[in-house]
């Protein structure tokens, strides 16, 4: 795999028991923590990379990033639920980085589904969700499946960025918690273990074959039943009523004219 540097040990307390894997450059944290999975890796390993020369955010994006400014890592998970129930643990994930993004600045910040952290309507942190059956990787969208996955969660969190070092066609929907908190620097170092303590009861339930305790713990951050809400997904735009949350973390739209509801797994909020 190219892009791949030499991983050394972190100092920083591990997730779920193993200690964290730290590379000054590498191609995609998701991909790596894949490739160690194949390895025969533990669950709990977490890839933390300086820079990512091949990053992506979900609809196969590519997810931009300053190196030393942004916290980038990926968590594998071996979860007991359920593979239509992984995108849970991407929402999970954004919890808590929202959580420790608010204990650390002070700042107010939001979930925006499926799994954006947002402040003041801008987008600082992106989540990943990807599974592995039999070697074979593909985004967690919900399709069924009997057999037990790897699944790699990964997270771009911008920490320290000021707005000038984001490009021109972003500086409009993008924000960090640097800026959010009102310019003051962070620690990327403090910010991983506070986000990764908050993770470890998620990963508890998911490990445990509790998809509808998960389900619960993260629901509260979806949008509500009621609400009115469009979606853009698969260049459709879906507006309607949220009717409910399914258990994989899906809407259940009521749009106008229509008998049935209309299930959106993956999209964004227009």
């Amino acid at each position: 795999m190219t892009g791949r540097s030499a991983a050394a040990k972190s100092a920083l307390p591990g997730f779920l028991g193993v200690p964290v894997e730290r590379h000054a450059s590498i191609g995609s944290t998701n991909d790596e923590a894949f490739r160690r999975a194949d390895e025969g890796a533990p669950e709990g390993l977490v890839v933390v990379a300086q820079a990512q020369t091949a990053g992506r955010g979900r609809q196969g994006r590519s997810w931009w990033d300053t190196p030393g400014a942004s916290l980038l890592f990926s968590v594998l998970l071996r979860p007991s639920i359920p593979l239509p129930q992984c995108p849970l643990l991407a929402l999970a994930l954004a919890c808590c980085v929202a959580d420790a993004g608010t204990e650390a600045t002070g700042a107010a910040l939001g979930i925006k589904w499926p799994n954006d952290v947002l402040h003041d309507g801008r987008k600082l942190c992106g989540v990943l969700a990807e599974s592995r059956v039999s070697g074979a990787s593909s985004r967690v969208s919900g399709a069924p499946s009997t057999k037990r996955p790897a699944v790699v969660v990964g997270a771009g969190v911008n920490v320290n960025q000021t707005s000038e070092d984001f490009p021109g066609e972003l500086r409009g929907t993008a924000t960090s918690l640097r800026i959010a908190g009102g310019g003051n620097p962070l620690r990327p170092d403090e910010l991983l273990p506070a986000i990764l303590v908050r993770l470890e009861r998620y990963a508890a339930l998911a490990a445990s074959g509790d998809g509808a305790g998960l389900w619960r713990e993260v629901a509260g951050r979806l949008p509500k039943p009621g609400s009115e809400v469009a979606v853009v997904s698969g260049g459709r735009r879906i507006a309607g009523v949220v009717e409910g949350i399914t258990e994989s973390g899906a809407l259940r739209l009521r749009e106008p004219g229509r008998a049935e509801a209309t299930v959106v797994s993956a999209g964004e909020l227009a």
